[in-house]
């Protein structure tokens, strides 16, 4: 049962560790505040929180499993050819594991390694190109450590806001998982499709602060090529997502962000298929 939910893990995590994607750079007004450049000071520190509850239905039976984790991420900002390149360094980080079959499974983030680093052009576009990775135990697989930069930082349209603003972009993204033991080799792979559909809410005050809501909602689709000890795995997942992004026009930054992802799949393994749900919230929240 173990070897059962890493896989469902592995195919869960997919919908929300993609490794490129994004067109080519595109103008922004420079007066325009909503528009990614290098903000002053080049530097934040954020604070990320990420639960996922799943439940797993299989012929003989459910098994619960809930994940979560959380992570302090500094970056740092610096102007590139397409927009601006984001390097991230993990100071501190926790994730948990616990199943009614499984027990629980606890990691601090001893031996993280690796950076964060993408590139973001004016409106958003990310191209992501090395993510910090939590090793494994012998227990639970090595995992990327999440840090969905589609996700959590919007993309904007090139255009003057006003609140009931709608605009919505479709991305394509492709990711590669493998390398997982659990026990048997497992490697996942496969190609996403994201709409994300925006809303300028209005303005808000927070501490004294004035910053810009932004409603977001998302819809993931994909068909992870899922492949353990050598043979297939047919699985087919969908992921939405809902909430809220507050953006800080003054430094150009996402202030907080609150989401709440809810996923729906179907997987088939050591003949028997098997139907994967869950839900869980994700928050950011900059704090210098």
């Amino acid at each position: 049962m173990r070897h059962t939910a890493f896989l469902a893990a592995a195919a869960a995590t997919l919908l929300g560790a993609c490794a490129s994607g994004g067109p080519a750079p595109t103008e922004a007004p420079p007066d325009n505040p909503f528009r990614y450049d290098v903000p002053s000071p080049p530097a934040a520190t954020y604070l990320m929180a990420d639960t996922m509850t799943m439940i797993i239905t299989m012929p003989d039976g459910e098994m619960d499993m809930a994940t979560s984790s959380a992570t302090t991420m500094a970056l740092t900002f610096a102007a590139d050819s397409a927009g601006v390149r984001v390097t991230g360094t993990v100071s501190d980080h926790s994730q948990t594991m616990s199943s009614t079959m499984m027990g629980n499974i606890e990691m601090d983030g001893d031996g993280v390694s690796g950076h964060l680093e993408f590139v973001i052009d004016p409106l958003g576009r990310v191209e992501m190109i090395s993510t910090p990775e939590v090793p494994g135990d012998g227990i639970m697989p090595a995992t990327p450590i999440s840090f969905n930069a589609q996700e959590l930082l919007p993309r904007f349209p090139g255009r003057p806001l006003e609140p009931g603003d709608t605009w919505a972009d479709t991305v394509i993204e492709s990711a590669d998982l493998s390398g997982l033991d659990i026990p048997v080799p497992v490697a996942v792979s496969g190609e996403t499709t994201t709409v994300y559909t925006y809303t300028l809410v209005g303005d808000t005050l927070v501490d004294g602060r004035p910053l810009r809501k932004i409603a977001v909602n998302s819809v993931v689709t994909g068909q992870p090529s899922i492949e353990e000890g050598g043979g297939q795995v047919p699985a087919d997942m969908t992921s939405t997502t809902e909430g809220y992004i507050l953006w800080d026009a003054e430094r150009g930054l996402v202030a907080a962000a609150d989401l709440v992802r809810t996923m729906d799949g179907s997987m088939s393994t050591m003949g028997m298929s098997m139907s994967i749900t869950g839900a869980g919230p994700s928050k950011l929240r900059l704090v210098n």
